[in-house]
């Protein structure tokens, strides 16, 4: 209810009338208006170039005469990113009036001292109508207010053939309740975030900058902006967030933490042994550091599972690729971890994370709906970097778009993020410019469900004298690629 208020608030002091809250079905209505014209006038077809700009309206539509009215209301009051519009047209009519039919319909923009039937301008399909009895108030469904809120102009006609003339109050009466007036209900629009951190517009922009001392701040330099989102890893034992990460997150960014279930240089475990509560104890530490964090933060755990999948290894020392257990395992350890969580921490976010080059074994993974608030997954143009002579060069969309489509497919409706993705820079290949200016582009039109993109920006040598050049600015050109990506409105959205 206090997002109501707050736009209440808006309206009146945008010079609106007056505002009315109405509850609707699971969700809160409102009400901007009666908001009176800002102008009006009517023209006469038999009198086509004068001007009458008086205290009343008029109507008729006869083979003789024709009479249209236009009423001008401003409704730049209403917040941006309201939803399902829709106006009522209240009008006055005037005692010595005759008994009719009016409509109501939109019509373009006019000036109230110039306007004439000669230079009427055009109108819509009828929108909605109502009878007017001499005297009587009438009421007008004029249907929905499409686009952004701003200046709405309309137009008032009668039925082809109805000689009747009807006669209604204009801005210029003396009685403020007779003046035209518009009421328009809408949805009031969300919040700029949600409680599971997905922005309301566009996207949010991340990084994995690396995790040595001054990282952060020496990328964001390059970035000539602050991430969005920052994406960390941290194994079993570890104890996060650390107070570094606590203090870029009060300075404005979401932390996406990685819980590995495994120690980076040191031992793995088995998926089915935490499923079945043999590491509660490091679970339920974490729980309450997290719950001590007080804030939304990301949280992912086991990373790419993919390459983890087979008969455990317990123990396997300094093997990134060392079994963990099958996709079963998995599916309950990840549920298991949530599950245990969430009622000590309950604003942690959390994100399935896989790889996403096999869409259908990846999605095999998926330990549901119930325990998944985001899915992510990994795309990479390897396009002749880490032996991958192979392959070729591929833009972000065609290195994405598998496991996009599939989450289509399979009708997930979960926001999506690129938990990582990133370009190697080889100028015979393909430009990493190009590569990377197109990505808000691409996220407008044609994969929209993404809600996150983080790119993977550290050096990285998984082929010992043939690294992939990810780097942001990896060339010149490169980096202002990037510089161009990040600074678009669609990727620049607020936190709050």
């Amino acid at each position: 209810m206090a997002h109501a208020r707050r736009y209440l608030r808006l309206l009146v002091a945008a010079g609106l009338v007056s505002a009315a809250l109405v509850a609707g079905p699971g969700a809160w209505a409102e009400q901007a208006g009666p908001v009176a014209a800002s102008q009006d006038a009517y023209v006469v077809s038999t009198a086509a170039r004068a001007t009458f700009d008086t205290g009343e309206l008029r109507v008729r539509n006869t083979a003789a005469q024709k009479l249209q009215s236009y009423l001008t209301f401003d409704l730049r009051g209403i917040p941006a990113g309201a939803a399902n519009l829709r106006a009522t047209l209240r009008l006055a009519a005037s005692p010595a009036a005759q008994a009719g039919r009016v409509e109501a319909r939109a019509s373009g923009g006019f000036g109230e001292a110039t306007v004439t039937w000669a230079r009427r301008p055009a109108v819509s399909r009828v929108q909605g109508s109502a009878l007017a009895a001499p005297g009587g108030t009438v009421a007008i469904d004029a249907g929905p207010v499409v686009g952004t809120p701003g200046l709405r102009h309309y137009a008032l006609t009668a039925p082809a053939g109805q000689g009747a003339q009807l006669r209604f109050a204009s801005s210029e009466d003396p009685d403020p309740a007779r003046r035209p007036a518009l009421t328009v209900s809408f949805t009031p629009p969300a919040p700029p975030v949600s409680d599971k951190l997905v922005p309301r517009e566009g996207a949010w922009w991340g990084s994995y900058p690396g995790q040595a001392p001054g990282d952060v701040e020496a990328r964001e330099a390059v970035y000539g902006r602050r991430v969005d989102v920052l994406h960390r890893y941290h194994d079993w034992d570890d104890a996060w967030p650390t107070a570094e990460e606590q203090a870029y997150a009060a300075g404005g960014r979401f932390l996406f933490e990685g819980w590995e279930n495994r120690v980076f240089g040191g031992a793995t475990s088995c998926w089915a042994d935490i499923a079945a509560g043999g590491h509660d104890a490091a679970i339920d530490a974490q729980a309450r550091r997290l719950a001590a964090f007080g804030g939304r933060l990301f949280v992912g755990f086991m990373h790419e599972p993919e390459d983890n999948l087979g008969t455990c290894q317990p123990g396997a020392v300094d093997d990134a690729k060392a079994d963990m257990g099958s996709a079963a395992d998995f599916r309950a350890a990840f549920r298991h971890v949530v599950e245990r969580v969430r009622p000590v921490a309950p604003d942690v976010v959390w994100v399935f994370s896989v790889m996403g080059n096999d869409p259908a074994a990846s999605w095999a993974l998926y330990p549901g709906d119930d325990v998944v608030d985001w899915v992510a997954w990994d795309p990479y143009n390897w396009a002749n970097c880490a032996g991958r002579t192979r392959d070729s060069w591929r833009s972000l969309q065609q290195a994405a778009q598998g496991m996009y489509g599939y989450l289509d497919a399979v009708g997930n409706t979960k926001p999506r993020m690129l938990g990582e993705y990133g370009s190697h820079d080889d100028p015979a290949l393909g430009s990493k410019e190009q590569w990377l200016r197109e990505v808000p582009a691409m996220l407008r039109t044609s994969m929209p469900k993404l809600k996150a993109v983080v790119y993977f920006d550290r050096l990285a040598t998984p082929v010992p004298g043939d690294p992939c050049a990810w780097l942001a600015d990896s060339s010149p050109q490169a980096q202002a690629g990037f510089a161009a990506a990040v600074s678009d409105s669609y990727l620049n959205q607020p936190h709050d």
